[in-house]
């Protein structure tokens, strides 16, 4: 339970969305934990490398990032069908 000035883990439902997807991703076998850490990894620092300040608030934008890439390198998705 989310008492007074604890923080939500999600800021919007997308990110939960977000979240919930790349979990039921890898339980299905798509991809290893290790595979995902660095994945997301090389999102955050690729952002930082872009400029990205590193505030707090953009750390699902960086998961859904890595999970894009994801889903088109394991061929679960090609690239055109992205939105």
């Amino acid at each position: 339970m989310i008492g007074p000035g604890d923080e939500r883990p999600f800021r919007e439902p997308w990110e939960a969305q977000a979240f919930a997807m790349t979990v039921k991703l890898h339980e299905a076998g798509h991809f290893t934990w290790s595979e995902w850490a660095a994945t997301l990894s090389e999102e955050i620092a690729a952002a930082q490398d872009r400029g990205d300040p590193d505030q707090g608030n953009t750390y699902y934008h960086h998961w859904l990032r890595a999970l894009e890439r994801m889903v088109v390198t394991k061929g679960l998705i090609e690239p055109d069908e992205m939105p």
